[in-house]
């Protein structure tokens, strides 16, 4: 389980600020046995690096066949889709990436939307999103899920790309993402908010007051 194997795996535009992100996960001090989610799995950059952190984690995404994740290819979200179909052909299944890493037999699949968690409140002990906000229909409402399904001690974290990262992806490939702030979704009395920059991410760590 190495983080050298893990950067010569995954994408490179995932790992350009991999060891900063590697360092908030364990400066997050998590006991090995937490309840991990990881929302939005998409080539498994997020969920196999908590699998090489020692955690055990539940990795989920819409089926693309429901309604709902159908409703969401239309209208306002069409640039986000634009860059998700640029890289759709070179990712690897996430499954072969951790079977490469050797991190498989620690990371488990379910269809879930996050704007509608299938799980209990206060089911986890850290709840991850690298690079899925932006990608989400009613952002509000998914962190606020988030938040529902979040124990009283526990930890969302939320990884989003950079100003600077933002204009060189849109000098790069053409297209514009979204500058996400999840402090505007919230409400500031329910939570406390730590904002931590790296050079290519902003890694915000929520809490419940």
């Amino acid at each position: 389980m190495s983080l050298e194997k893990y950067k010569q795996i995954i994408d490179a535009d995932f790992i350009k600020d991999i060891d900063f992100i590697d360092k908030k996960i364990k400066d997050l001090n998590l006991n090995k046995q937490s309840k991990i989610l990881d929302i939005g799995t998409g080539i498994g950059a997020m969920s196999i690096l908590l699998a090489i952190n020692g955690y055990h984690v539940l990795t989920g995404e819409p089926d693309e066949d429901s309604e709902m994740n159908k409703d969401h290819h239309h209208g306002e979200q069409h640039e986000h889709h634009s860059h998700d179909e640029h890289f759709h052909g070179s990712w690897s299944d996430w499954r072969e990436s951790a079977k490469a890493v050797g991190v498989e037999d620690r990371i488990d699949y379910q269809h879930f939307n996050a704007e509608k968690l299938p799980f209990l409140a206060g089911s986890y002990d850290g709840i991850f999103m690298y690079d899925t906000l932006q990608h989400i229909h009613d952002r509000g409402l998914a962190l606020n899920e988030c938040i529902r399904v979040l124990k009283t001690e526990g930890y969302l974290c939320v990884i989003e790309w950079s100003k600077k990262t933002i204009k060189e992806d849109k000098e790069k490939y053409g297209y514009e993402i979204d500058f996400i702030d999840p402090k505007v979704y919230l409400n500031s009395d329910d939570i406390l908010i730590k904002i931590f920059s790296g050079e290519y991410v902003i890694f915000n760590i929520i809490q419940k007051k």
